[in-house]
């Protein structure tokens, strides 16, 4: 799907979006919340619900401006928010504990995503329909 189709979408979808997927989400950020660290990125994050759930420090990161205005209203002071796509992470080697991709990734690209993002992040989580992957960095 075109980014511009996907844009489009998450713009209508933003104002309804806890409301349709609230629930579901935040299970899934209780599922990992005990492993993932102190310095998360939550890549694909929607309107933030790692803020309500994760401890620590949370990078918000979302290619829909609309998306992220969302998150910044439960953000506060507990991490960034970045706009930005996941393709091309902006981000340096070792910054993080954790790259989430809860939702934000289907199973056929989660090497070529775990491949890009690992060494950014010692572990890369990924989940899509209840198929999850986590990928860790070897030394």
């Amino acid at each position: 799907m075109e980014i511009s189709h996907i844009l489009e979408l998450y713009k209508h979808l933003a104002p309804v979006y806890e409301e349709v997927y609230g629930e579901e989400q935040r299970a899934k950020y209780w599922r990992v919340a005990s492993q993932v660290g102190s310095r998360v990125v939550d890549a694909g994050c929607g309107v933030g619900v790692a803020f309500d759930v994760l401890e620590g420090y949370v990078v918000c990161l979302d290619i829909s401006l609309d998306m992220l205005r969302r998150a910044a209203e439960r953000r506060g002071d507990r991490g960034e928010l970045v706009l930005a796509d996941y393709r091309l992470p902006p981000f340096r080697r070792g910054a993080f504990d954790s790259a989430l991709f809860l939702s934000s990734v289907e199973p056929a690209s989660y090497d070529e995503v775990a491949s890009l993002w690992l060494g950014i992040a010692e572990r890369v989580y990924l989940e899509f329909r209840g198929q999850w992957r986590i990928v860790e960095q070897r030394n």
